[in-house]
């Protein structure tokens, strides 16, 4: 019988070193509508920042570190913690939640 796959992880070895990962939930279409819909309704509605924060709520599981090797707070706990992150990881992320490349590793 199937049965969706709500939960994924991959590992992030280019951007976090060896035995890094992410376990994540992909969002779903109607999210990523309501995020568009919001910024095209409200034009105070900042669509970048209701991005950030679909992000940090799909997020649930990492061991990403900092410059100095100090674990992030994981970004449901605290999403302040993407202000942290590099452009790139940020891309990564969008592009893991958002289904552009199911089995996207680095």
């Amino acid at each position: 019988m199937p049965q969706r796959k709500n939960v994924k992880k991959v590992t992030t070895v280019t951007l976090q070193g060896e035995e890094s990962y992410v376990v994540y939930t992909p969002m779903k279409v109607g999210e990523v509508r309501t995020v568009r819909k919001l910024s095209e309704e409200n034009p105070k509605y900042d669509a970048f920042e209701g991005g950030l924060a679909m992000l940090a709520a799909h997020i649930k599981d990492w061991n990403w570190v900092d410059e100095e090797g100090s674990p992030l707070a994981k970004p449901g706990e605290d999403a302040s913690v993407l202000d942290k992150l590099t452009s790139e990881e940020v891309e990564f992320l969008s592009d893991l939640l958002l289904g552009k490349g199911d089995d996207l590793k680095n």
